[in-house]
């Protein structure tokens, strides 16, 4: 199981759909904590090349979001 987390600011995230769309295309369980700033994002991946097709496509669209592994 690999557990990752990231956050995004509103100012560089518009559609959060889209991230989500995305999250659930690469079969990744996810929790999103909406904050004043942005969101939070808890993946829950039972496959590590899952959550890297989703790390890759992320950083294509938003480059300026750093995720943590």
């Amino acid at each position: 199981m690999h557990i990752t987390i990231f956050r995004t600011l509103y100012k560089h995230v518009i559609d959060h759909d889209l991230i989500e769309r995305m999250l659930k295309r690469n079969n990744l369980t996810f929790e999103r904590t909406p904050y004043e700033a942005g969101s939070r994002y808890k993946i829950l991946s039972d496959n590590e090349q899952e959550m890297v097709n989703f790390k890759k496509r992320l950083r294509e669209i938003y480059p300026q979001i750093a995720i943590s592994a």
